[in-house]
């Protein structure tokens, strides 16, 4: 998941040159040759994942008050969607074409190259990377390979120190049945596997698996460490890690950055935009931390994790516009409900002021 850069950052700042030079959306056209035949319908692919094959596409955003809503973009606004920066309504990936296209160029690498293992994304929201991913294996004939596809298909874990509160955004939660028929729809369900569940549950149990390319969009410090964890002792030598938000979100710069020198890995991080960097496996050799000097113990246990949410999620996604209109629609109900008390205050005492007076009279009356 790909959240807009903080101002005044560094990553803030390479976001805004990228975005002042950002490509317009094309697909090149279809040609006689197998080659080009392939290029073209990767290309149109992408596009799709992206929501990017009309003039205009739908954008969502979460406002300054918490509030999730869309507007339409169009012309040079569409660069947002070009590098990753916005949320898709109707696309089925937010990293961009940017992203998905360097995302293709490793897939081809590592066949190139002959490196073994399957490829796998953690985190795939709609599932947009790994169809990507899936789409350039099948057009390269690589049937022997499987594109594994882990999630909790449930949102973010609920999790305490955040004023993010991903796990509030039900937009962020699609279910696993959703992201199959996004893959049947397109004809790329023949070698995938679903893993569902959280990380720390799910990944641990991948140790026997060989990787060749391993991609992770967890966004939270706690998933990409998990993940980093559990598989990259495994990932062959040449194969590809890449970390979808490490410019964007500082947690997961701190789990990617601690996890390279708590085990020594020494190959470059290249950057594929303004967020996402990758680097390629070089060396076999991988130092435990076992292998090191024990950390100082722990004089409390840490707190137990907090159960998942059981919140049925409302994935409706009004516009700014609707957002605007309810709000002026709560600041009229409010006004009618003060007008109702100031009305409902005027009779009582005009009520009780001819109360007063008939008893005045009743009492008059009887003195006579």
């Amino acid at each position: 998941m790909t959240v807009r850069p903080a101002e005044g950052s560094d990553t803030g700042a390479d976001a805004r040159r990228a975005l002042a030079s950002a490509s317009r959306p094309r697909a090149h056209g279809p040609g006689p040759a197998p080659d080009q035949l392939r290029r073209a319908y990767l290309e149109l692919l992408k596009l799709a994942l992206c929501d990017l094959t009309g003039r205009t596409t739908i954008s969502v955003g979460r406002g300054e008050d918490g509030v999730v809503a869309s507007r339409e973009i169009a012309d040079d606004q569409l660069g947002l969607r070009v590098l990753g920066m916005d949320w898709p309504l109707q696309g089925l990936t937010m990293i961009g074409l940017e992203r998905l296209s360097d995302l293709q160029q490793c897939v081809e690498s590592v066949l190139a190259d002959r490196i073994a293992g399957d490829l796998i994304e953690v985190g795939v929201w709609r599932g947009g990377a790994a169809i990507m991913v899936r789409a350039t294996l099948d057009s390269l004939g690589a049937d022997d390979r499987t594109m594994w596809v882990a999630d909790s298909f449930r949102g973010f874990p609920a999790a305490g120190g955040s004023d993010d509160r991903w796990e509030q955004i039900d937009y962020l939660s699609v279910p696993s049945d959703e992201v199959r028929a996004s893959f049947q729809r397109l004809g790329l369900e023949r070698g995938v596997r679903f893993l569902e569940g959280f990380f720390a549950d799910t990944l641990p149990g991948l140790q026997q698996q060989r990787w060749a390319l391993i991609r992770l969009d967890g966004d939270t410090y706690e998933s990409t460490r998990t993940a980093l964890d559990a598989l990259y002792p495994q990932l062959s030598v040449g194969g590809y890690l890449i970390v979808d938000d490490y410019g964007a979100l500082r947690e997961c710069r701190a789990a990617v950055d601690e996890f390279r020198a708590a085990h020594r890995i020494a190959e470059p991080l290249e950057q594929v935009d303004w967020t996402c960097i990758r680097w390629r496996r070089e060396d076999e050799r991988f130092e435990s931390e076992e292998d090191r000097e024990p950390p100082p113990a722990v004089s409390e246990p840490p707190p137990a994790p907090r159960p998942p949410s059981i919140r049925q999620p409302d994935r409706h996604i009004r516009s700014f516009r609707e957002v605007s209109l309810e709000q002026q629609l709560e600041s009229l109900r409010a006004a009618l409900q003060e007008r109702d008390a100031e009305l409902a205050g005027v009779r009582a005492r005009g009520l009780s002021r001819l109360r007063e007076r008939v008893r005045r009279e009743l009492g008059g009356g009887g003195k006579s």
